[in-house]
């Protein structure tokens, strides 16, 4: 038997991390954040894991990425 994770600790687990993105944008931690959309591509599906991989890979645009987290969150948050 697989050991699978608690639904509700993974959901906890991407709440975090998405607080975690705030903090890391607003301090302009950029680096910070594209660790933590890393972190979070892996616990999400298709569409919002490749769009996660690809602001994490985003040139060092600071107000692009501020732009793209705060509009990938959102989705997170629905999803």
């Amino acid at each position: 038997m697989t050991n699978m994770p608690n639904p509700i600790e993974v959901t906890h687990a991407i709440g975090r991390l998405c607080v975690a993105g705030d903090r890391a944008c607003a301090n302009g931690d950029f680096a910070m954040l594209r660790a933590i959309t890393e972190q979070l591509a892996a616990r999400l599906e298709e569409p919002l894991h490749c769009e996660l991989v690809a602001l994490a890979t985003m040139a060092s645009d600071e107000l692009h990425l501020a732009a793209a987290w705060s509009r990938l969150k959102e989705c997170v948050y629905r999803g």
